[in-house]
């Protein structure tokens, strides 16, 4: 076949072969698309559900290990938050988390060696800042404040990830143990 053969053959089929090629990846895109927002499945200490009693959820999100995982999980909540956090860094700027907490947080249960800068950054933004010794402590308060379609949410916002299964393990057995 010589190349002007070739060609003129290519040239006819130009369109039918940029349509194809167009609806192939456009169907590639679409899948990628779809996987990556796509419903992820549940995960140890990522917006898990440890239990839900008396019509209040305990969602553990102590993987969040910054604001803007924080923010993220608060987002996607529709019903009123008792947000807890444990903050023994001090590290953290939290200012980023003021309007949604304005917007979706009832009660904050804070705990840690940095109460102090978490009561300042929200104080006037958060109705009701209760600080506790612990996350046992944490929890029993959450469940005496929380009423009926609350989301109690451990969401520190702040650590390493080597806190992540620590933290989880503690809010998880706290949260059995009610």
């Amino acid at each position: 076949m010589t190349i002007e053969l070739l060609a003129k053959q290519g040239a006819k089929k130009i369109y039918t072969n940029l349509a194809g090629r167009t609806y192939d990846e456009i169907m590639f895109r679409r899948k990628d698309l779809y996987y990556m927002f796509a419903t992820e499945k549940e995960e140890e200490n990522k917006r898990e559900l440890v239990a839900k009693i008396k019509d209040v959820n305990y969602i553990n999100d102590s993987c969040s290990i910054n604001p803007n995982i924080t923010w993220f999980t608060m987002e996607q909540i529709a019903n009123k938050i008792i947000w807890i956090v444990e903050d023994n860094e001090g590290k953290q700027d939290y200012t980023s988390l003021m309007n949604v907490s304005r917007e979706k947080v009832g009660v904050l249960i804070c705990f840690g060696e940095n109460i102090e800068a978490i009561r300042q950054t929200f104080q006037g933004i958060i109705p009701s800042i209760l600080p506790v010794n612990n996350v046992n402590e944490a929890v029993l308060l959450a469940e005496a404040v929380a009423q009926e379609k609350d989301i109690v949410l451990f969401s520190s916002a702040n650590g390493e990830p080597k806190d992540i299964e620590r933290r989880g393990i503690s809010y998880r057995k706290a949260v059995n143990n009610l």
